[in-house]
């Protein structure tokens, strides 16, 4: 396989999974309002996203005293959850996040950008889909209807939304151009990798158990990478897209821990002496424990306002 130079690297990612923002996509922000209440003052904007065609309410929570135009893009199921707030899907599941990652990075002075991802946006207007809490039976349906009407991967189509998110935030002077961040757990975390990896726009990329790596994670499901994972590749090369920015990556051993360690500690070089790539493993599990969440925000407070 031949090497390729950084911006060959990115496109080429770019062009095998379709990850772009959506030509068409566009977009409308509300006014401020002080509900619901995270515990933290401040105020909610909805940005609504109309990304391939879908509608997209992406919640915006800037804290009172907050650091001015400094946002974290946090991507996830639904944006209720990141701010630990009862959906849809917790309904269902009965699982309200206990550590919510808004609230913490609201306490850390930090605007957040809560993104809901389409594929639980679709599965909850969908009435089968709705009341299932399998993967498969949730998600499926969400996933065939892509793969019918969408050229580009499930997870490319995802990075695009973000991408739309990351556009509507700069033209929006919500953030200064580098104090834009993003953090996600879990299918969050699988997100906000990429996100960091393919958009330079953004300036400092934290993660907790995403899965780095094909062979760690569900990545081979039809909502993320189906058939098209590459077969002489691995995911070395989108943390790597992620230098010279600042990355902080985090396992609690359960999808990422000392068995993918590899992946990150191979490419470490490219980021050079000032700053280098974090890893932070906890051995606490899937689940983020209250301390590691604190870690994560105090390092992202760190790296977006002394970049």
């Amino acid at each position: 396989m031949e090497a390729l130079g950084n911006d060959q690297l990115r496109e080429w990612w770019l062009d095998h999974l379709g990850a772009r923002p959506d030509p068409q996509g566009y977009w409308q922000i509300s006014d401020p309002s002080a509900h619901p209440d995270i515990g933290t003052p401040g105020k909610f904007r909805t940005l609504s996203l109309n990304s391939y065609g879908s509608a997209l309410d992406a919640e915006l929570f800037q804290p009172e005293g907050g650091l001015a135009k400094t946002v974290v893009i946090v991507p996830f199921y639904d944006a209720a959850s990141v701010f630990g707030l009862e959906s849809a899907r917790t309904r269902i599941s009965g699982k309200v996040p206990q550590h919510p990652l808004g609230p913490a990075l609201a306490r850390a002075r930090l605007s957040v950008l809560a993104v809901p991802w389409w594929f639980e946006t679709d599965a909850a207007d969908d009435d089968a889909a709705a009341a299932a809490t399998s993967l498969a039976e949730r998600y499926g349906p969400a996933a065939a209807r892509h793969a019918r009407t969408l050229p580009m991967t499930a997870l490319g189509r995802s990075i695009g939304d973000l991408m739309l998110a990351v556009r509507a935030v700069l033209q929006e002077g919500l953030a200064d151009p580098d104090r834009l961040g993003v953090f996600g757990h879990s299918l969050g975390g699988k997100l906000s990798l990429h996100l960091g990896a393919l958009d330079p726009h953004v300036n400092a990329v934290a993660c907790h158990e995403p899965g780095l790596g094909f062979a760690f994670s569900n990545w081979s499901d039809p909502w993320y990478l189906g058939s098209k994972i590459p077969a002489d590749r691995d995911q070395d090369e989108i943390v790597e897209l992620v230098a010279p920015r600042p990355l902080l990556l985090v396992g609690g051993g359960d999808s990422d821990g000392e068995h993918n360690r590899h992946l990150i500690d191979g490419v470490t070089h490219l980021w050079g002496d000032v700053v280098v790539p974090q890893w932070l493993h906890h051995n606490g599990g899937h689940p983020m424990p209250a301390h590691v969440l604190a870690a994560c925000t105090a390092w992202l407070h760190e790296s977006l306002t002394h970049p």
